[in-house]
């Protein structure tokens, strides 16, 4: 029987050191449903390198890869260590994508897939027991979601990641509910990725995997999940017997459905990840975000709290109208109108969108080593402080909307429907005075 290792890779530090961690985030489900997907006449075996290690000399016959832009540089020193024992590799994923021709340069990979793997894996691998393997596989026809089988998550360690606090034994299993976005922002890659056209599995086959997973915390991977308010409607009314927790993407717009967002709260939604990104209307039209500027931020807020929904704040600092001034008054804004949590991000051009494009044409991007575009550290020079000033801003607000004073009268009184804000405010606390983001992937 051929064996196949899948592998995350890590990324580099900024002196080239591996990151590593006792815990990580959140598993990706890229390469458990891949290994869903490969035929039972192949082993197959799972490393992510933030919580474990790859031994070169391990009997495998074929290495699998895929990560975000900042693992690439990694992943494709992993492909050379694993060529110069004659084994072959194949990588495919977004990341990838985004740098194509930098992963033909490498000369390190013996396949690249480009776009979604679904209906090419069987055949890659047929071509692989031929020894055939061909230097590219691209997707040209987004395969419906009809049938995907249950991620294998058997294959990872769940302790070695993040759980739900108040059950700590119940790890967070991933779930993909949908593809594509009709939006078209400026900084992001899905659209180009997964396409514009949104596709849906059907609802009965995403409540069977999440049975099939006893997990009784869910992170849906949909990019917007209520995008589609009739199907988002069913798909609640379907989760509401299951009794689970749920997190997912929201755009802002599903605050002006109060009756959408009452059945969420009632399927188990535990937290809404909404992309507020900016509250500068000028900032947010020149990302092509300006749906966002339809209702007043007061009001998104209020409607998710009388929701009963926590709502996650996703800002972005670093656009062409933030001043110093204006970041420190956007978390002003978050502390004063009770937010939740805040998640705030630095502007990060990915190769392929619209913002890599215009950034790199103005002669702003500082670099371009990819293990450094991990959303926090600067790689642009922004147009109204230097990229030093922006990471000190950044840092200075996640320390201030996090002060655990702050912390305390959030959750003042205390009551138990509350507690695992607090107890993921307190984690996030413990993560930002280490200088680390609270959704890297290390903890």
């Amino acid at each position: 029987m051929k064996k196949i290792l899948f592998i995350y890779p890590s990324s580099y530090d900024d002196q080239h050191r591996i990151i590593k961690s006792r815990k990580s985030f959140i598993p990706s489900r890229t390469l458990p449903y891949l290994a869903a997907l490969t035929p039972k006449r192949f082993e197959t075996r799972i490393i992510d390198e933030v919580v474990g290690n790859i031994d070169f000399d391990e009997d495998t016959d074929l290495v699998v890869l895929t990560g975000m832009l900042r693992h690439i540089p990694r992943a494709i020193d992993i492909a050379k260590e694993f060529r110069k024992r004659k084994t072959p590799s194949i990588i495919g994923g977004v990341g990838a994508f985004a740098i194509c021709d930098t992963i033909i340069k490498s000369g390190a990979f013996d396949s690249h897939i480009i776009g979604e793997v679904d209906n090419l894996w069987e055949s890659i691998l047929d071509d692989f027991d031929k020894g055939q393997l061909k230097t590219q596989y691209e997707c040209t026809n987004p395969p419906s979601l009809d049938g995907l089988p249950p991620a294998r998550f058997d294959l990872i360690d769940r302790k070695k990641y993040l759980s739900a606090f108040w059950d700590m034994k119940n790890p967070i299993i991933l779930i993909e509910t949908s593809r594509g976005c009709p939006r078209d922002c400026k900084f992001c890659l899905v659209t180009k990725y997964f396409g514009k056209i949104v596709r849906y599995r059907p609802i009965g086959e995403v409540v069977e995997e999440i049975k099939h997973h006893g997990s009784k915390f869910v992170m849906f991977t949909d990019d917007n999940i209520a995008v589609n308010p009739a199907r988002a409607r069913e798909l609640f009314l379907a989760l509401k017997p299951l009794n689970i927790q749920w997190l997912a993407q929201f755009e802002t717009g599903v605050a002006s459905q109060p009756e959408l967002l009452r059945l969420a709260y009632e399927s188990g939604c535990a937290s809404a990840f909404v992309g507020i990104e900016s509250l500068t209307h000028s900032n947010l039209s020149s990302i092509n975000k300006s749906q966002n500027t339809k209702m007043a931020f007061k009001d998104i807020i209020k409607n998710f709290k009388e929701a009963r929904i926590p709502l996650l704040a996703s800002l972005i600092f670093g656009m062409d109208d933030d001043t110093l001034d204006s970041i420190d008054w956007t978390i002003e804004e978050m502390i004063q109108n009770k937010v939740d949590a805040v998640i705030p991000w630095l502007l990060t051009p990915i190769p392929g969108t619209l913002s890599y494009d215009e950034l790199k044409k103005e002669g702003r991007l500082i670099h371009e080593n990819y293990s450094q575009y991990d959303f926090y550290q600067a790689v642009i020079r922004p147009k109204h402080m230097t990229p030093d000033e922006l990471e000190r801003a950044f840092w200075k607000g996640m320390k201030r909307f996090y002060n655990p004073r702050l912390i305390l009268r959030r959750f003042f009184p205390p009551e138990m429907e509350a507690m695992p804000g607090l107890l993921y405010h307190i984690y996030f606390y413990s993560k930002i005075r280490k200088g680390i983001h609270p959704f890297d992937s290390v903890y």
